[in-house]
C-alpha cells in the first residue's frame, strides 16, 4: 500500500503539479496553445460555494490546488457527499451529456485554484483534438468505476462495514505514515463522514469512538490515526 501520492506529473497548461489522469498532462505545444486561451483560473477560499445544484450547467472544472466536495440535496434537505475531489479532477459532468443545470453542489474543503473551461469551447477544442477525447474518455470510465464501486459499498455494507472501509479507503490516498500509524492528511467532521457514508452523525460518532476503544485508531480533535489498517481492513469486509 502506498501512503503518499507519488504519481504526480506536470501540468503543460500552468505548471502546477497534478495526477497523471489530467486533461492538460502529455500535451503537445499546438493542443497546450488551443487551451491557453480559454481556460480561466479561479481562487477560492475554504468552504466557499463553487456553484449550487439547479445552477445553470455553463462549463467543466479540472482542479488545480486544494479538495472539492461534491454534494447532493434531498427533498427534504438532507445532504450526502457524493464524492471528494483532488487535483487532476474533473468537476461538472454534467456538460458531456449537455445538462442544462449542475446536477449537485460542490464546496471548497480547503482553499482552492480551479481552472475552468466553458463548454461551447470546450467541445470546440475536442473536435479538433481527437487525442484530448481519448483522455477524456479514460477519465470518465475512472469515475463510472468509481461510481460503482461506491454504490456497492453503500449497498451491501452494515454502518460499522461502511466506515471502516471508507477510512481504509482515505488511508490509501491521503494517509501519511506518524509515529507508527497512518494520519489522514484530510479533515473530515463527525458531520462530513457521516454525509459521505449516508448514515447519521450520531451513529458515526458512535462507531469512531467503537474503534478507538479498540485500539483500531486515535482521534485527536478533527485528526484521525489509524494504529492497524489490518484490523480496519478486516471490519470492512
Amino acid at each position: 500500500m502506498t501512503f503518499t501520492i507519488d504519481k504526480n506529473s506536470v501540468c503543460g497548461l500552468c505548471n502546477c503539479h497534478i495526477k497523471e489522469n489530467t486533461l492538460f498532462t502529455g500535451l503537445n505545444e499546438a493542443q497546450l496553445e488551443a487551451f491557453k486561451d480559454v481556460v480561466v483560473i479561479s481562487s477560492y477560499r475554504k468552504r466557499e460555494l463553487i456553484f449550487m445544484e439547479g445552477d445553470d450547467c455553463t462549463g467543466l472544472y479540472i482542479i488545480r490546488t486544494g479538495r472539492v466536495k461534491v454534494v447532493r440535496s434531498s427533498s427534504t434537505g438532507k445532504e450526502q457527499i457524493i464524492n471528494i475531489l483532488n487535483p487532476g479532477d474533473l468537476l461538472g459532468f454534467e456538460v458531456f451529456y449537455n445538462g442544462k443545470i449542475y446536477k449537485n453542489t460542490a464546496v471548497s474543503m480547503e482553499d482552492c485554484e480551479l481552472c475552468y473551461i466553458e463548454k461551447h469551447a470546450f467541445f470546440k477544442i475536442l473536435e479538433k483534438e481527437p487525442h484530448i477525447s481519448k483522455k477524456l474518455i479514460l477519465s470518465l470510465g475512472r469515475e463510472l468505476n468509481h461510481a460503482y464501486e461506491r454504490i456497492g459499498n453503500l449497498g451491501l455494507l452494515n454502518a460499522r462495514e461502511k466506515l471502516a472501509h471508507l477510512l481504509y479507503t482515505l488511508a490509501n490516498e491521503y494517509g501519511v505514515k506518524e509515529d507508527g500509524g497512518v494520519k489522514l492528511n484530510l479533515t473530515l467532521s463527525r458531520l462530513e463522514i457521516a454525509e459521505l457514508l449516508g448514515i447519521t452523525q450520531e451513529t458515526s460518532i458512535r462507531l469512531l469512538k467503537n474503534f478507538k476503544e479498540e485500539g483500531i485508531l486515535e482521534i485527536k480533535r478533527k485528526e484521525i490515526i489509524i494504529k492497524s489498517l489490518a484490523k480496519l481492513k478486516e471490519c470492512g469486509e
